[in-house]
């Protein structure tokens, strides 16, 4: 031992763990343990069967980062009791591990197709098209930890015999009968032939999903390994993102009715350049009312709050045309784990099936109408799954679905239906089916987002043609001449959707950490009832409340 084990000095207020110091060179692991539980006060028990020689340099650190580097040289581990250590040979041992995340497997599909079809099945002029885009996502986390853990020993495991701690038992060996005297047949000893042994592997693990606990029986550099491998996997698993998204409806302008000019936002200005001479935006909004902390907005704009980019950016697309927030969700969801946000009416609708039976020898004919009520849902739609890396960047696999009723039509088949009844004698009233028609803007992507930063999807364009007419009174009520006294008017208008979308990794979920930002909200929401009625003014006599 070149150097004697010597703790350092302790400084004023210090906390934490003691460190030590020691230098040796090809040490039996015994004198080192004893010097090492000599100078650290401790009380030492040394398994007789260990053995080995050491070459440790350390300065400034702690007895178990001592210990771990002395384990990594010689096959061994150790136990710490209170002031007590125990130090024996490396075998498998069992050791718990907790792991915090729920117990349920989850799939997650999603599929957008499209497809146009002229002509009928199998006719030889049709046209037919068709697209689509399907993915999958299987989450069993319990199952994937498990099975990696279980490759992760099969490659350091050995196979030890059935019963056994250590190395195989040796296989029993016949004695060699004694050598015959002179002239006498050598006597025949027949033996029964051992018994196979029986073989385990020495690591095992067992997974309880319900109590969140892992059990491995492993090694003590086995237990490293599986202990550096679920902390990686918790630390990643568990962090979480914030997904706040903005979906505006732009009502284009008679001079944008070609989209959004997005080539005007670039950086300059601070936020953009809109040209040599350009100091203001279309409409006249000038330049210099935009708030100078962002920085960029194609396809992403960064720095400054998030409700302070997104009402930047509502004031600049009010250049183009009127504006209207559709919908503002904001939804939290774990390192790559799906999570669907559904804000829908569910329209009713009934579909109608008739049944029409002649009357025979005497008995009447009867006509039964069976109604089947269906729904659709209206409204948005929203899926996304994070994956966060490393360096805070955000990848968004996202599939946004907007739907609207333009209109309703009617069931053709339900005239049919009532003329087929009526032509039988049947009494039949009236009865209308109206379908509503469905339009749905939707797109699916994979980007990649900087936390905090916010992307842009737009693109999705939407026209309405809408036609009025009017007349001259009486006038134009007359046949023939009456059409010279109407005046017709059809007008188009177009629309697109932009959809902000601002991922922001979560360290701390709590009101005090990084949801602070939305802690207004919820502090009036979360106040009792008595005292929100203190805030409200009492009537002036002589006043009445409305009805």
């Amino acid at each position: 031992m070149d150097a004697p084990l010597l703790p350092p000095q302790p400084g004023p207020g210090r906390t934490k763990a003691e460190q030590f110091s020691v230098s040796v060179h090809n040490v039996d692991i015994r004198n080192l343990l004893f010097a090492i539980a000599r100078d650290a006060r401790l009380n030492l028990d040394v398994h007789p069967d260990l053995a080995g020689t050491v070459s440790i340099n350390a300065i400034d650190q702690t007895l178990t980062e001592i210990l771990d580097r002395a384990a990594l040289q010689v096959n061994m581990r150790y136990e710490m009791e209170g002031r007590n250590l125990f130090v024996m040979p490396d075998s498998p041992v069992l050791r718990h591990y907790r792991v915090d995340y729920p117990n349920v497997a989850r799939e997650a599909r999603s599929a957008v197709s499209a497809s146009t079809s002229i002509g009928g099945t199998g006719a030889s002029g049709g046209n037919s098209s068709s697209s689509s885009l399907a993915n999958t996502s299987n989450n069993k986390f319990w199952e994937t930890l498990t099975q990696n853990i279980r490759d992760l020993l099969r490659e350091t495991d050995k196979v030890l015999p059935e019963g056994a701690e250590g190395a195989a038992a040796p296989a029993a060996v016949a004695a060699a009968p004694a050598t015959p005297a002179s002239g006498a047949a050598a006597p025949v000893v027949v033996q029964p032939a051992a018994a196979p042994a029986r073989f385990r592997e020495s690591a095992s693990v067992i997974a309880n999903p319900e109590t969140g606990v892992i059990s491995v029986r492993a090694t003590y550099r086995q237990h490293m390994r599986v202990r550096e491998f679920m902390d990686r996997v918790m630390n990643s698993a568990g962090r979480q993102v914030m997904i706040e998204a903005t979906i505006v409806e732009v009502n284009l302008s008679d001079e944008y009715q070609q989209g959004i000019n997005w080539t005007l936002f670039r950086r300059g200005l601070p936020l953009m350049q809109v040209g040599p001479a350009g100091t203001s935006m279309p409409s006249g909004v000038p330049v210099s009312g935009i708030i100078p902390s962002m920085a960029s907005f194609t396809p992403t704009y960064k720095n400054a709050a998030g409700f302070t980019q997104i009402a930047a950016a509502l004031r600049l697309l009010e250049s183009f045309g009127n504006t209207k927030v559709l919908s503002s969700p904001k939804i939290s969801a774990l390192n790559n784990q799906a999570a669907l946000l559904k804000v829908t009416e569910d329209l009713v609708y009934f579909t109608l099936a008739a049944n029409y039976t002649p009357g025979q020898s005497g008995s009447p004919a009867t006509f039964t109408i069976t109604s089947t009520p269906n729904t659709v849902s209206v409204g948005l739609v929203m899926s996304v799954m994070p994956q966060v890396g490393e360096s805070d960047q955000v990848t968004l696999m996202l599939r946004p679905t907007l739907s609207r009723v333009v209109g309703y039509v009617e069931d053709p088949a339900v005239p049919i239906y009532l003329a087929q009844a009526r032509s039988g004698g049947i009494d039949v009233s009236e009865v209308t089916s109206r379908i509503p028609q469905i339009q749905t803007r939707e797109m699916e992507s994979v980007i990649k987002v900087r936390s905090g930063d916010t992307a842009v999807l737009g693109g999705l364009m939407r026209e309405d043609v809408s036609s009025s007419t009017d007349q001259t009174p009486l006038v134009g009520s007359l046949p023939g001449i009456g059409e010279l006294f109407k005046y017709k008017k059809r007008s188009n208008s177009k629309s697109e959707l932009v959809i902000f979308l601002r991922p922001t990794v979560v360290n701390s979920a709590s009101l005090t950490g990084d949801y602070q930002a939305f802690e207004p909200q919820l502090s009036e929401a979360l106040r009792p009832m008595p005292e929100r009625m203190q805030n409200i003014q009492p009537l002036e006599p002589g006043a009445r409340s409305l009805p």
